[in-house]
């Protein structure tokens, strides 16, 4: 490994500007700059917008566990959730109960959380082998790429899983430097590692699994294997154990079939080919500005004597972002959120190279900086000016449920709704709603209904004996109605 890019840069000569600039930051501890930036992107009218995504079915999940307390199987409006754990719901739920809601400051303020802690952890990893700016640059790359940007201020567990994973690499590399892993390292790796399988499936562990894996492989550290295994028989354990715990039969298996993307491997190859060069190209421009600085980390150190004394990050940073990136290349229906977890990986190694070029005033290093500065600009004015001045966009789930709880409180029956849960438009009704297929026997007159349209007329052909009367649209522009069964 190599010996001088291991070592502590020299601070960039950078002349008077640049001088005062890096004095000025100086000034305040790199967690201040760190904790005032996440802070200035992310909390400002946090509550504004209504949820979005998949957050009303966290929100949702979260409020059922809270009335039932079922923390393994929780509903979706009546409706089971076996599709993976849900950790984000029971953390979430845990949150209400000192907040004393279910609301978007609840659900969103752990994820929200878990970006600000893997920025600080980016910090001072990337601290270990280089300077103060160069470490401090490398936690503003990761905390406002274009793909944490979408995720700064929403309740998915994208940002956990990213943070427990890139947590365990470091526990491991600590040790992998130091020449040999514990066993309490490996247990340690292995219980972060259950945590996120509990947070979105076992499938998130496989950045670890393989880059670990494939860089002891390439390194030849055969006495390493069996701490390796026994690691990952820890997440592979606790997912069992849910698995067991929930299992109901073939119906759960052909959800988990679909989760994992195995259900039907048989595809249109148009399609297929579509979809991976959309992944190809959107990561690298996700994970702006650190991809323009990730080669230079990467070309250094491959240049650079190998020193095995002074054991450089680069090779296992690499292999832990770009074996299982591959991966998700070539596997069907993979979106490049999905490729998060090495989002800080890419950052440090966008830190490692930055202090060189910086000196050297390269063009690289200034477009990252000055990217960086750009995309924190856009956050800091997306949440102060454009949401404040936009809110009937953003708030119409919030604004509109008084209008449809008062519709059905004048006729008081029971309320399902058809075909998706629509979670997000719905969390904000105070009457308990039941998710039902159109066949169901437990829908029946009176009865509310929110449905599509086409839900509508397909109910009426195969249940004629109701009588269904469209009331009022329950969300404009989203195809949503109310409607009156009698």
């Amino acid at each position: 490994m190599s010996g001088s890019a291991t070592r502590p840069l020299a601070a960039p000569r950078t002349g008077k500007v640049g001088g005062i600039a890096l004095a000025v930051i100086g000034r305040l501890p790199a967690w201040a700059w760190i904790l005032g930036a996440w802070a200035a992107a992310s909390l400002p009218k946090l509550a504004a917008r209504s949820f979005r995504w998949e957050e009303g079915n966290y929100a949702v999940m979260a409020r059922d566990m809270l009335a039932r307390g079922d923390l393994l199987e929780p509903a979706i409006f009546g409706l089971r959730w076996a599709e993976k754990p849900a950790l984000l719901a029971c953390l979430i739920a845990g949150v209400a109960r000192l907040t004393g809601a279910v609301d978007e400051w609840s659900a969103r303020l752990v994820p929200m959380l878990a970006i600000l802690a893997t920025a600080l952890l980016v910090e001072r990893f990337t601290r270990r082998y280089t300077g103060a700016p160069a470490a401090l640059f490398a936690a503003m790359a990761f905390m406002f790429c274009p793909m944490l940007l979408r995720k700064i201020r929403i309740a998915e567990p994208d940002t956990i899983i990213t943070l427990l994973s890139f947590a365990a690499l470091v526990v491991w590399w600590t040790g992998e430097e130091r020449g040999r892993v514990s066993l309490g390292r490996w247990l340690a790796c292995g219980g972060l590692l259950a945590t996120l399988a509990m947070a979105k499936g076992p499938q998130p562990v496989g950045f670890f699994a393989m880059g670990v894996g494939g860089y002891l492989l390439m390194q030849r550290r055969w006495a390493a294997l069996p701490g390796f295994m026994l690691c990952l028989a820890i997440p592979a354990a606790a997912t069992a154990a849910w698995a067991l715990a929930v299992y109901r039969g073939d119906q759960d298996l052909s959800v988990w079939a679909t989760y994992l993307r195995v259900h039907d491997l048989r595809f249109n190859v148009r399609h297929y080919v579509r979809e991976r060069v959309r992944f190809g190209v959107g990561l690298p421009i996700d994970l702006l500005p650190s991809t323009l600085l990730v080669p230079a980390a990467i070309r250094a150190w491959w240049r650079t004597p190998r020193d095995d004394a002074s054991p450089s990050p680069v090779l296992p940073l690499a292999a832990y972002a770009g074996v299982c990136t591959l991966a998700l290349l070539v596997w069907p229906g993979t979106k490049t959120r999905y490729a998060m977890p090495i989002a800080p990986a890419g950052a440090v190694l966008a830190g490692l190279a930055f202090a060189p070029l910086f000196r050297r005033r390269h063009w690289l290093a200034i477009t990252a900086l000055a990217a960086t500065i750009g995309l924190f600009v856009y956050q800091v004015v997306l949440v102060t000016l454009v949401i404040p001045h936009n809110l009937p966009k953003y708030t119409a789930p919030r604004r509109r449920a008084p209008v449809l709880d008062a519709a059905i409180a004048a006729s008081p029956a029971p309320v399902f709704t058809i075909g998706k849960a629509q979670s997000n438009k719905l969390f904000y009704l105070t009457h308990p709603i039941l998710s039902v297929g159109p066949e169901d026997p437990a829908l029946k007159a009176p009865a509310w209904v929110f449905a599509s349209r086409k839900q509508l007329v397909r109910l009426q052909a195969l249940r004629p004996e109701l009588d269904i009367r469209e009331v009022m649209p329950a969300m404009n522009g989203a195809g949503l109605v109310l409607a009156r069964i009698e």
